[in-house]
C-alpha cells in the first residue's frame, strides 16, 4: 500500500527529525530519495545528499535539476527544511531574527514550489511542513508561528496553480514532536505542557508525521490536494485540560432559570 516505487523524490531539511523520518519511509516504500540539506550528514543508507541552504533561491534551483539530471525525474518534492525560534515573543523581536526565519521558512518553500514545479510531470507530488503554531495562536511564536502560517496559504495557493498540470499541493501541519531540536532543550517546559493538554496524551514520534507525508506522496492521494493535514494528537481539535465550573443554576442535568 503506498508504494513509491520508481518514483524519484527531494526532501529538503532531511537530515534529521522529521525530514530523517519521511526520508527513511519513502526508501521504505522503494522511492529514489535526494536529502537537500546544509549539513546532510549521516544519511540513511540509499539516499543521497546535496549540500544547499533553501533561503538562496539559485542554490534549490541547481539542487533540484541535479536530482533531475541523475534520474530523469522528480515526482515528489518535500518542503521541510525550517528553522524554529519559538519563545521569542514581540518584545524581543529582531529585524534580523525576522528576515533569516521568513528566508528560509516561507521562501524556501516558495523557491522549492516554483523549481520543482517546472520539472514535474502530472502526478507530481508537493507537500509542505506547517506547524499547529501556524494556525493557533501561541504566545512566543510571534516569528516562527507567523512563518508556518504562512507556508499554509502558499500551500493553498500553490494548489490552485498547479491543478491544472495534475500536481497536487499539501501540507501537515504536525503538534509538538520527539526530535532534536525539541528534546535538547534542557527541562524543556513544552514537553510536560503538551503532554497534559494533548487529547492523546503524549508526544509524537516522527515516524508517526512522515506517515501522513507518505500518504500524500503517493498515488492513492491522487485526488487531495490543497489540504491542511494536522497530525497532532488532537491540539488543534480542542484543548483536553479545560478547566470549568458549572454555574450555580445547572443542576441534574437541568438549567434551572
Amino acid at each position: 500500500m503506498f508504494s513509491l516505487a520508481r518514483k524519484t523524490a527531494a526532501v529538503t531539511g532531511g537530515g534529521s527529525g522529521i525530514g530523517r523520518a519521511i526520508v527513511e519511509r519513502y526508501l521504505n516504500a522503494g522511492a529514489s530519495v535526494t536529502v537537500l540539506d546544509r549539513c546532510p550528514g549521516d544519511l540513511p543508507e540509499g539516499a543521497s545528499g546535496i549540500e544547499v541552504d533553501v533561503s538562496d533561491e539559485a542554490g534549490v534551483e541547481a539542487a533540484l535539476k541535479q536530482v533531475y539530471a541523475e534520474s530523469g525525474r522528480l515526482d515528489i518534492l518535500v518542503n521541510n527544511a525550517a528553522i524554529q525560534p519559538l519563545g521569542v515573543g514581540f518584545d524581543d523581536l529582531t529585524p534580523s531574527l525576522m528576515e533569516r526565519t521568513f528566508a528560509v521558512n516561507v521562501n524556501g518553500v516558495a523557491y522549492g514550489i516554483k523549481h520543482a514545479a517546472r520539472l514535474m510531470e502530472r502526478g507530481g507530488r508537493i507537500v509542505n511542513t506547517a506547524s499547529y503554531s501556524g494556525v493557533l495562536g501561541l504566545p512566543g511564536a510571534s516569528v516562527y508561528g507567523t512563518s508556518k502560517a504562512a507556508i499554509v496559504h502558499l500551500t493553498k495557493v500553490a494548489a490552485m496553480e498547479l491543478a491544472p498540470r495534475g500536481i497536487t499541493v499539501n501540507c501537515v501541519c504536525p503538534g509538538t514532536v520527539l526530535t532534536p531540536a525539541v528534546m535538547e532543550i534542557p527541562d524543556n517546559p513544552e514537553i510536560p505542557f503538551m503532554e497534559e493538554r494533548t487529547p492523546l496524551g503524549r508526544l509524537a514520534k516522527p515516524e508517526e508525521i512522515a506517515a501522513a507525508f507518505h500518504f500524500l506522496a503517493s498515488d492513492d492521494a491522487s485526488y487531495v490536494t490543497g489540504a491542511v493535514l494536522p497530525v497532532d494528537g488532537g491540539i488543534m481539535a480542542g484543548w483536553a485540560r479545560y478547566d470549568t465550573v458549572a454555574p450555580a443554576n445547572v443542576a441534574g442535568g437541568s438549567w434551572t432559570d
